[in-house]
């Protein structure tokens, strides 16, 4: 797997639990060109509102207050049909993945995350910049 090709991504995590962000924040910095981060839906819809012209991808948990991960990608993709998503989450419900499915997620990452996983999926999403 090629991570050199991630360099050049900018990336939009959203993650409620502060831990989680803090830790994979920092190994998401170490590969991609840029990681903004919010912590809940609300918080990272407007995030992406303010930055869209600089995101490439967006990274959410999806059981978050105030507006979880399904709705807000739901969000973002009615701004931008074609902005990828990818779903983590430490839940295997099966409504979670009919939900995602009719947003157009891209992926759904069990967590805890691997993060060889994670960018490999991105990989196979091709993005280039």
């Amino acid at each position: 797997m090629d991570i050199k090709k991630l360099k050049n991504l900018n990336i939009l995590y959203v993650e409620d639990d502060e831990a989680i962000m803090t830790s994979f924040s920092k190994i998401l910095k170490k590969v991609f060109n840029n990681v903004i981060t919010a912590s809940n839906g609300e918080e990272g819809l407007e995030t992406f509102k303010a930055n869209m012209a600089e995101i490439d991808l967006v990274i959410t948990d999806i059981r978050m207050p105030k507006m979880d991960g399904i709705d807000m990608s739901g969000e973002i993709r009615k701004i931008d049909p074609n902005m990828p998503c990818i779903l983590t989450t430490a839940h295997g419900e099966y409504e979670y993945f009919l939900r995602a499915d009719e947003v157009g997620i891209y992926r759904y990452i069990q967590k805890p995350l691997n993060v060889n996983e994670l960018f490999e999926a991105i990989l196979q999403i091709g993005i280039e910049k």
